[in-house]
């Protein structure tokens, strides 16, 4: 019982702290998120790969950008295309 109520008050804690920004700062949230994560899961990938190319590397990572959007089945998030999600790093 008490991760339910940890779980609902974190979720309800999320939820003030996006009622209190501006339009715009939750316009940029979700690619900001979204490329800070796919940073992590680029040096995931090269950690567990310490053998890979650059190249390599890339190529995961599209093919897990794929299995996104494949998923994405119910089209409740989409994707940051790469020349946005360039714009977004450099914010």
């Amino acid at each position: 019982m008490k991760i339910q109520t940890l779980a609902r008050d974190i979720r309800r804690d999320k939820a003030e702290r996006a009622r209190q920004m501006s339009l715009d700062e939750r316009l940029t949230a979700g690619p900001q998120l979204y490329a800070e994560q796919m940073r992590l899961v680029r040096s995931l990938v090269a950690g567990l790969y310490p053998s890979w190319t650059e190249e390599q590397v890339d190529s995961e990572m599209l093919r897990r950008e794929e299995l996104i959007r494949q998923r994405n089945t119910k089209k409740y998030y989409s994707t940051v295309p790469p020349a946005e999600r360039e714009i977004v790093n450099q914010s």
